[in-house]
């Protein structure tokens, strides 16, 4: 459980962007890109925000759709009695049973099939079948984003608001650069703004292990 404030990162952006009065970046704006910095975080690294489930299966089909908050599944463990479900390509299923999206139901869950491109759907094999009047389940692994968090002017101000970041408290300083990227960002036009935007972008990169792409740094208006 994360122990830092969201507006202990928004006065640490303040002291580095030197305005600690709120003159060029106010309250609001700060708070906006600490918000986009979250739902980056979390969409570059899925398990930055994961959550570990048992998902009701929808019986007698191949086609399983994750809850309405996932944004992709992460993985998928076991059936609920406690049998492995491992990952399988789909071609590789494909070639061997054709037939496989019309398998005998059954009570315990072998392989899943996932796609990146179709984030919040997932095939299962063979097909899951109810246990009596319940549903089968087994236990997945996926991301969601925290809902946007919001701080009156004021309380961000007194710095007396004691909400917590929505994330482990490892992922404070990404979000500080992630805010400060933004923020230098307004102002391309400037060689030194350009270059600590750069600098804030690259860093909040490393620090999640990533690799970001040069034309990312695009400017924000605010």
């Amino acid at each position: 459980m994360a122990t830092t404030t969201v507006v202990s990162i928004i006065k640490r952006a303040q002291l580095a962007l030197n305005d600690k009065t709120s003159i060029v970046w106010n309250e609001r704006e700060l708070l906006d890109n600490f918000n986009d910095a979250v739902k980056d975080i979390v969409s570059r690294r899925p398990d930055a925000n994961a959550i570990n489930a048992f998902l009701d299966c929808t019986p007698d089909s191949s086609k399983q759709t994750l809850p309405a908050n996932a944004l992709r599944l992460v993985d998928v463990v076991r059936n609920k009695d406690g049998r492995v479900i491992q990952e399988t390509d789909r071609l590789t299923l494909d070639s061997s049973r054709p037939d496989w999206h019309q398998s005998t139901p059954t009570l315990s869950v072998e392989h899943y099939i996932y796609d990146e491109r179709d984030p919040k759907t997932f095939y299962l094999y063979p097909r899951p079948m109810n246990n009596g009047a319940d549903p089968h389940q087994i236990e997945v692994v996926y991301s969601t984003c925290p809902e946007a968090i919001d701080i009156d002017d004021t309380a961000i101000k007194a710095g007396t608001d004691t909400t917590k970041i929505p994330l482990d408290d490892i992922y404070a300083n990404p979000l500080l650069d992630f805010i400060l990227y933004r923020c230098y960002s307004k102002d391309l036009g400037s060689a030194a703004n350009a270059q600590r935007a750069a600098s804030h972008y690259q860093a909040y990169g490393n620090a999640l292990n990533v690799k970001l792409q040069a034309d990312a740094m695009i400017a924000t208006k605010g």
